[in-house]
């Protein structure tokens, strides 16, 4: 099944307004990348831009929409090779590109 097919069916059953929202990364993910990889790139770019706008509720339907792009990121993993979910799970800790992500929060109100 190909990376777009596999990511339409998983977001058939999402509510619309966050389907929307996950259109414009999905759309945009870099080729280059296997798809868990990919996932997770995006979702620290969503993660950033809702960090960049904490005033606007914008930011809120970044959050909900990076959060999904990272359950996505890991079930891709977990299908294409069980052992890379160790490697996800390192992306998204303290020393990780989540983790970095996560740490110009810090400070931020």
């Amino acid at each position: 099944m190909m990376a777009e097919e596999w990511l339409r069916h998983r977001l058939e059953a999402s509510p619309a307004p966050l389907r929307e929202r996950l259109e414009s990364p999905i759309a945009s993910l870099d080729p280059d990348l296997d798809l868990s990889d990919a996932l997770l790139k995006a979702a620290c770019e969503l993660l950033e831009r809702a960090r960049q706008r904490l005033e606007s509720r914008e930011s809120a339907y970044d959050l909900l929409a990076a959060d999904g792009l990272l359950t996505l990121a890991c079930e891709a993993a977990a299908i294409s090779d069980p052992e890379m979910i160790a490697d996800r799970c390192r992306d998204m800790g303290p020393g990780g590109r989540l983790g970095s992500v996560a740490a110009r929060w810090v400070g931020t109100s």
